[in-house]
């Protein structure tokens, strides 16, 4: 069975992770000398023949480990302010990353090399923003342009994979490599046909082959930046590489995938569904989740999407929402102890009316046992809804 939720906070109980799967025994007597109720995930469930405990688990668990310096890595951040203070700064940092981003690539496309430290200061901003609450940018990266994909994707990334850091609990030197390789990994697709890049439909098995060369042209570029350390590199080169041995460039498999590349192949994939594409609509975030889990073992390594998820919610920041009752909102932000019941702002009333004024939410203290609890996830763009109006006057 999996373990979702504790009867207390998650700091304050000597689990490794926030979520875990019951297998034994032995783990039952564990949680029942400890703790006097736990909620099970049914959907998460699994048949006792697929309950057989992973040495790639207690690979991961030794790689960070080694990272942190501890076994333990819950909540090793707190949040110092609430969303909606941080979010005009997190505006302010993005929009000043899309700048330096862009003229990255601009100047990759002609041929010059890349300045890290002018990177590295617009990751430092960026990072900086995720340790005082993630959701600010998290919730910024639902808003898409598809125009400018290539540079969005860069840049949400970067802050999807540093908020994934921050929940394990990474060092900040970590979390700035962590950053630094998710802003580069695309870097190489600079050198592609730019036509090719913004083709609509699938592409041929010939045009796919162009597609892969943009790995080694990233690691190429990367490599040629003063400073820039081995993990960065190793990210930007195994970023499309998966977990069953499936991906490219070189086909490596499980745990042989350095960590960085397998973080990045799940953070990868997650923001390019949730994004207009030019041959595909975007999903939800919560509907991204689930595929990501589909693909556990396969495309990546169950233990770590296990922590996206809890990093992430059930229902991820920006998340547009409907609820028992009726109404629709906006997941604005998370509850870190209870992933089922985070902050939501009101917008449409129970005829799916627009409210004159917006009212925030915390389910946690307003949801239980009553209806203001989410009945399900929606797609973007339900109810014409655009998610740009909804923040800092759009």
């Amino acid at each position: 069975m999996y373990v979702s939720e504790l009867d207390r906070p998650w700091r304050e109980a000597d689990v490794l992770f926030q979520g875990f799967y019951v297998n034994t025994l032995e783990e039952i007597e564990m949680l029942r000398s400890k703790f006097r109720y736990i909620y099970i995930d049914e959907n998460r469930n699994r048949l006792p023949g697929e309950c057989t405990p992973s040495n790639d688990a207690d690979q991961l668990d030794e790689e960070l480990r080694a990272l942190c310096g501890q076994p333990k890595r819950d909540n090793v951040y707190k949040d110092t302010v609430p969303v909606e203070e941080e979010l005009a700064v997190a505006k302010e940092v993005k929009q000043h990353a899309s700048e330096t981003v862009a003229e990255m690539m601009r100047q990759v496309q002609v041929g010059k090399s890349l300045k890290l430290a002018i990177i590295n200061n617009v990751v430092t901003a960026m990072m900086e923003s995720v340790l005082r609450n993630p959701d600010a940018l998290v919730w910024l990266t639902q808003l898409k342009h598809k125009d400018i994909y290539t540079y969005t994707h860069a840049i949400d990334s970067c802050a999807l994979a540093m908020t994934f850091g921050r929940h394990l609990g990474l060092p900040r030197e970590n979390l700035i490599n962590l950053g630094l390789g998710a802003l580069m990994f695309d870097i190489g697709k600079m050198k592609l046909p730019a036509g090719l890049l913004s083709k609509p439909g699938q592409l041929s098995p010939g045009e796919f082959q162009v597609i892969k060369k943009h790995v080694g042209y990233g690691v190429e570029i990367v490599s040629m930046m003063q400073g820039a350390g081995k993990e960065v590199i190793e990210m930007v080169g195994t970023h499309h590489e998966r977990f069953d041995g499936s991906g490219y460039p070189h086909g490596i498999r499980g745990t042989s995938i350095p960590m960085f590349g397998r973080l990045a192949g799940i953070l990868d994939c997650y923001d390019a569904i949730t994004s207009d594409r030019s041959y595909k609509k975007a999903v939800s975030p919560h509907h991204a989740l689930r595929t990501l889990y589909s693909g556990c073992n396969t495309a990546f390594q169950e233990e770590l999407v296990e922590q996206f998820i809890q990093c992430l919610g059930v229902y991820p920041t920006g998340t547009l929402v409907e609820m028992v009752s009726g109404e629709v909102g906006i997941v604005i932000s998370q509850n870190r102890v209870r992933r089922l019941r985070p902050k939501v702002m009101l917008i449409l009333d129970h005829n799916k009316v627009a409210l004159q004024s917006f009212e925030t939410i915390d389910l946690d203290r307003e949801g239980a046992g009553t209806k203001l609890v989410i009945a399900c996830s929606l797609d973007p763009g339900s109810y014409g809804i655009d998610s740009t109006e909804y923040y800092l006057g759009g």
